[in-house]
């Protein structure tokens, strides 16, 4: 290709463009992307300038049903990585700075919250997607895979998981996932031995 040479992407749909109604919002670490996602399956990368100027840079296309949560998938500085869950239980996995889905997996269960986690393996760091929705547990997921790797089980009152928080502790050195079940049930797991015995 000429070095002069204009390269120009083309995006086709139906007689209607997608009406993009926000169903989720995530701000990259770097605080230069915010990423939304619609009830029409797409998800919009935005640049943000230092201005608060938001400006559309990429409109991604993998999801066949309403984004119901997004979350980053990489602690490192160098790639910004994301995944994308909607209602159909799909999961994306794409890389902000070129828009590409690098994994694309579906389960037979839908997220509506997902929260990364970083640990150390010995020299290694690693990385999980804790994720929780319509079914009683949290499953842990591979954060370059999407590979369902566990799931957080309780026995008492197992019912949806409506939100979850990860507690690290410096003192105790464990990190403990805290969850709130749709009926009010407080739900603790503690994690860090969990995971360094994979």
């Amino acid at each position: 290709m000429a070095a002069n040479s204009l390269v120009l992407p083309i995006v086709l749909w139906g007689r209607r463009a997608p009406t993009h109604c926000i169903s989720a919002v995530l701000l990259t670490d770097d605080g230069a992307t915010i990423v939304t996602g619609c009830h029409d399956g797409q998800i919009c990368l935005w640049d943000l300038s230092v201005d608060l100027d938001v400006n559309p840079r990429a409109l991604l296309f993998g999801h066949t049903a309403s984004i119901t949560c997004l979350s980053k998938a990489c602690a490192s500085g160098d790639r910004q990585y994301i995944v994308s869950a909607s209602e159909s239980g799909e999961m994306c996995l794409w890389d902000v700075s070129d828009g590409r889905c690098i994994e694309f997996t579906k389960l037979a269960c839908t997220h509506t919250g997902i929260q990364f986690y970083q640990f150390s393996v010995g020299n290694q760091r690693e990385g999980r997607l804790l994720c929780h929705g319509h079914y009683p547990e949290i499953l842990v997921v591979d954060a370059t895979s999407l590979e369902v790797l566990y799931s957080l089980v309780s026995k008492i009152s197992p019912d949806w998981i409506s939100s979850m928080s990860i507690i690290r502790s410096h003192r105790t050195q464990e990190d403990t996932v805290v969850a709130l079940s749709v009926t009010g049930i407080l739900k603790v797991w503690i994690v860090t031995s969990e995971i360094s015995d994979l």
